[in-house]
């Protein structure tokens, strides 16, 4: 095996492109002969993206008949799937994680660079949320489900003592490896892709709200908020919470389902702001609107505390409340002419692309050239 295709990247599952796909992809323009490893691989859903006819080795999950339509319940077998993924030979092993990639298994031979996302948040600090999510809290699915997540934390804190090197994508990810796993990491924020945004002079009177949508994004609850508010919301995105949002949203709320880069790219450089409520490890739409020109109204926990500038590219408030991100939208109401989209897309450079390949390339270079 020769020095440039020695490196394995290993990525959890290749089911939607999200953030964590966004990030794989840049990576593999870095190093494009690197061999690509996931437990499995949705390959319709990367149709119209850049991973599109991307080679992957998947894990023994791949044969399992549809499973891309329940294997978040395969929690318990991830850990023998990702310990049977074949790694020999590789130089260096690169896992791209925020479940179990990270604890893929290497020799002492190999060095292992683990690029976190997030400790598993379901089995961590988002427990409650997945237990509600998948409806197991009743007395007894509740106690298994729970009595299951103690032994991945268990699991989980074993296997983040192998990695050779710990990279975050933010402080706030870096604080929850050391929380939990009592390790220190490196931050390398994740590439923005700021150079497609093109912020229009005058802002158009749409919120926009661009996410996957998944129970812990919270989009359900922006949408409660907007429709007390009756002021404009566009929503971009698709997944599980779609048909629950579109039951409860009003004349002022637009649904677009999944939309192309085109697209978002359009509305984030015309929206009057972007609304958030999660709790996110970094948050790419967030840096994405902020490129956009595009002020941010986010709850200041997470990644949002690193990416938006309290009062001056946007607006933090202090609880993950309905309430308190419509005091927030209202804050906004009252002042929007004092947020400079300048200074937003100024606030956005520091997460750049090029900014990101220099720093990365910079830390690969004593384990592998590109």
């Amino acid at each position: 095996m020769t020095e440039r295709n020695s490196l394995a990247i290993v990525h959890e599952w290749l089911t939607t492109f999200g953030g964590a796909e966004r990030l794989l992809t840049e990576i593999l323009k870095i190093y494009p002969e690197a061999s690509l490893h996931a437990l499995l691989h949705h390959a319709p859903s990367f149709k119209r993206t850049p991973l599109a006819g991307r080679k992957v080795t998947t894990s023994l999950m791949q044969f399992l008949p549809a499973v891309q339509k329940y294997y978040r319940y395969l929690l318990p077998l991830m850990p023998i799937a990702v310990k049977r993924m074949n790694l020999r030979g590789y130089k260096v092993v690169l896992s791209i994680s925020h479940a179990v990639a990270h604890a893929v298994q290497t020799g002492e031979d190999q060095v292992h660079i683990a690029y976190v996302c997030t400790p598993m948040r379901y089995a961590w600090h988002l427990e409650d949320n997945y237990l509600d999510a998948h409806r197991l809290n009743g007395l007894v699915t509740g106690w298994l489900a729970r009595t299951l997540l103690r032994q991945m934390r268990a699991w989980d804190y074993r296997a983040a003592q192998r990695e050779n090197h710990l990279l975050a994508v933010s402080n706030w990810t870096a604080s929850q490896i050391e929380r939990y796993w009592k390790r220190e990491a490196r931050v390398i924020y994740p590439p923005v892709d700021v150079e497609r945004f093109a912020p229009e002079k005058e802002r158009d009177h749409f919120y926009l709200f661009v996410s996957r949508l998944v129970p812990y994004k919270m989009g359900y609850q922006i949408a409660e908020g907007f429709n007390r508010l009756g002021l404009p919301l566009v929503i971009v995105g698709d997944g599980p919470e779609f048909a629950r949002i579109s039951k409860i949203a009003g004349p002022n709320i637009k649904l677009l389902g999944y939309q192309p880069d085109s697209l978002v790219t359009d509305l984030m450089n015309r929206a009057k702001a972007f609304v958030y409520m999660a709790i996110e490890d970094f948050g790419i739409a967030m840096a994405e609107a902020q490129a956009a020109g595009c002020p941010v109204i986010a709850y200041g926990g997470g990644g949002a505390a690193e990416i938006v500038r309290d009062g001056e590219t946007g607006l933090l408030y202090r609880e993950q409340t309905t309430v308190s991100m419509m005091e927030a939208v209202r804050q906004f109401e009252s002042r929007a002419s004092g947020f400079d989209g300048q200074s937003a897309r100024q606030n956005a450079m520091r997460f750049s692309t090029s900014r990101f390949r220099e720093e990365f390339t910079s830390f690969m270079k004593p384990f592998i050239t590109g």
